[in-house]
């Protein structure tokens, strides 16, 4: 059986990342944004080239859509999709913490691309039901967010939805980056929750190409750094 084309994982910070299938298809999740009483970030959005957009949710540090260039398309909505050589599952459910107890609804994006499942939760609770687990199905990659303020998951739900998706790779995301992100915003970063993991990977840079063939035979946390695009992006100044 031949081996099948990586995908190519770029990390942006916060819960920006950019997929580049073997195709060439570039898919977008999530570009922040601050807004005139949250000052999250220090730097605007890169300026990012891509074909398609994915939004999980209408909160600021995820919905930028005005950074999308001109010419990509736009998913925000639950269904099925096929983009080339991606299939799109947006799933339906509720937000973590106070959001989702207002009723804010949150869509995970599963992807597939050559063989492989990625799944980003957005803001997602960890204790979704039995309908949306058979929706998720099986996951290679999971994209999960972690902060050691605990701001939308405790470590214990992190650690009970990485235990019954069981990814092969888990990828942490929504938590400070000191390069991106001022102590003011009340995120903490990873470390604690990473310490507690029996296999972690520091990545020495912000992308990583992924094969079914070269996953790890069990769970692995990668750690990415934030792309040079977002560290040389213009300077926010706080309103």
């Amino acid at each position: 059986m031949p081996e099948s084309q990586p995908t190519n994982l770029t990390f942006y910070g916060h819960c920006a990342f950019l997929w580049q299938t073997s195709q060439g298809l570039r898919v977008l999740t999530d570009p922040y944004r601050n807004i005139e009483d949250r000052y999250w970030f220090t730097r605007s959005f890169p300026d990012v080239e891509c074909d398609l957009g994915l939004i999980t949710h209408a909160h600021f540090d995820h919905d930028a859509a005005e950074r999308l260039p001109e010419g990509a398309s736009l998913l925000r909505s639950p269904g099925q999709f096929q983009v080339e050589d991606v299939s799109i599952k947006g799933i339906l459910d509720i937000h973590s913490g106070a959001s989702g107890l207002r009723g804010m609804k949150n869509v995970m994006f599963l992807m597939e691309t050559a063989g492989l499942r990625f799944l980003h939760i957005g803001d997602n609770r960890a204790d979704w039901p039995e309908e949306v687990s058979v929706a998720v199905g099986n996951v290679d990659v999971l994209l999960v967010t972690v902060d050691d303020s605990c701001h939308l998951l405790s470590y214990a739900e992190v650690d009970s939805l990485i235990e019954r998706v069981d990814p092969r790779i888990v990828i942490p995301m929504h938590y400070r980056n000191p390069s991106l992100m001022p102590e003011s915003c009340g995120l903490k970063t990873p470390d604690q929750w990473l310490a507690t993991q029996p296999s972690v990977k520091q990545l020495k840079g912000h992308s990583a190409d992924i094969s079914r063939e070269e996953l790890p035979a069990s769970a692995q946390v990668w750690v990415f750094e934030p792309s040079p695009a977002s560290l040389s992006a213009p300077e926010v100044e706080p309103h």
